[in-house]
């Protein structure tokens, strides 16, 4: 998982509004796939022999490295052989377009969200995954977490799906006589508040927003929404049955708005980069941040990769509005999808490729190398991953679904939010215009109710 992999997931839902892509794809509800993926040998033996097989891989710049010792190992013990194609940024609307216009690959890195799902599946474009031998070995919560659309699995989780919470700094806690995480969204404002009474020397404010770089500011929003994204609030909204205008989304983004009010925010939060809100967490210049796994890894790479050094200053914890529910949101380093290319021995080769990849053995040395930690109940995570990620990830199986993961559409609520720190909207000009943008793509998409 890459910090710029969730700029893409941003970045594609403004290119969904604006470019119209997924309405390029026709009614996701009009595609029909029968194919019976519980056949004899729908998913090959990993290591069978695969002499004279080329396959294609897609991925974007960021992770042209993660599948490299997997590709030189399922090439050596197969005889396949793979081609990596790094598809220009920004990837996702790239690639849409190249497989838009016939140019297919073989397998991609890709996001597991129904939405970015719904428009290939439309296409008729993806093989199904069901029925693949390692589901049944994914730790709680993962296989619900992405990969599936409209009850069939198109996509393969390679690592447990990125989270968003509260990465906090000990060191300032422990100055400020915090002793102990909060518990719901209002103990954390107090939380906020008794950091920012206790005017600790070098601590400039208790939280930290990048409004400069903008992706981030959904983070604080949506964390609020857990328990009602677990009780429907996205399958009503993507039924036209509840609105971002109505109270519920409406509280999120007022309870937002309140604590720059309260001066709980860094004095430059709407002009501040992403790189510049995880200095200042790692250099105890704040106490707090909403933050996403890539984050967190740029944090660690402040650090010195040091897992000592990160236990020791970094924390994490989930925060809702009622209680400790992180939230879940799958990126497109995630995910990988295989592609329907007309050849049935290359499908086959690519399913097998995805068996390989997931098989315990492979997958130990996959996690291994990459240091990340495992989706696999039946593959331990490398001892050297810090808690803090150890943590966000434990998190997952009572997690609850991200806007992205839940929604059929992305509007760009970061956006918005973004100009609501810099006093160019309103909560309710906020409001109005995600739910504009929704209705426009979820139109396009031809869901019915808009």
């Amino acid at each position: 998982m890459n910090k710029k992999m969730k700029k893409v997931i941003a970045l594609t839902a403004a290119a969904a509004v604006s470019l119209g892509l997924f309405g390029a794809c026709g009614n996701p509800a009009a595609s029909s796939d029968s194919t019976d993926t519980s056949a004899k040998d729908y998913w090959p033996n990993p290591t069978g022999r695969l002499d004279g097989v080329k396959l294609t891989m897609w991925g974007g710049a960021e992770v042209k490295s993660v599948p490299a010792q997997v590709i030189k190992d399922f090439e050596k013990q197969t005889g396949a052989k793979i081609n990596q194609v790094t598809v220009p940024d920004v990837y996702e609307n790239n690639a849409q377009t190249k497989v838009t216009t016939g140019d297919v690959p073989d397998v991609a890195f890709w996001q597991p969200t129904a939405s970015m799902l719904a428009g290939f599946v439309s296409q008729n474009k993806l093989q199904k995954l069901d029925n693949s031998p390692f589901v049944k070995n994914y730790k709680k919560g993962i296989a619900e977490s992405g990969g599936s659309y409209k009850g069939h699995r198109y996509g393969v989780m390679i690592s447990a799906p990125s989270v968003f919470g509260v990465y906090y700094n000990k060191d300032v806690f422990k100055k400020a006589g915090i002793e102990s995480t909060p518990k719901n969204w209002d103990e954390f404002v107090t939380t906020a508040q008794k950091i920012k009474d206790a005017n600790v020397p070098g601590v400039e404010s208790p939280l930290f927003e990048m409004g400069g770089s903008q992706w981030g500011t959904q983070w604080a929003v949506q964390a609020q929404l857990a328990e009602a994204s677990k009780g429907g609030l996205y399958q009503r909204i993507s039924k036209h049955l509840e609105k971002f205008t109505d109270p519920t989304y409406m509280k999120a983004i007022t309870n937002y708005k309140s604590l720059f009010d309260k001066g709980l925010y860094n004095s430059d939060a709407g002009s501040a980069k992403d790189t510049e809100q995880e200095a200042a967490l790692w250099q105890g210049k704040t106490s707090m941040i909403f933050g996403n796994n890539s984050q967190f890894l740029a944090i660690a790479a402040l650090a010195g990769k040091d897992k000592q050094a990160l236990d020791s200053k970094i924390g994490y914890f989930g925060i809702s509005s009622k209680g400790n529910i992180s939230s879940i949101i799958p990126d497109g380093s995630n995910g990988i999808v295989a592609f329907k290319t007309g050849d049935a021995k290359r499908e086959a080769a690519a399913r097998q490729f995805l068996n390989f990849w997931m098989s315990d053995k492979e997958y130990t040395k996959f996690v291994g190398d990459q240091n990340i930690v495992s989706a696999l109940k039946t593959v331990k995570s490398p001892a050297d991953v810090p808690q803090a990620m150890l943590d966000a990830s434990n998190s997952i199986a009572t997690g609850a679904g991200s806007m992205q993961s839940e929604a059929i559409a992305n509007p760009d609520l970061y956006i918005n939010l973004a100009n609501m720190v810099n006093g160019t909207m309103t909560p309710k000009q906020v409001a109005q215009t995600t739910q504009d943008q929704f209705d426009q793509v979820a139109k396009a998409q031809g869901a019915k109710g808009f």
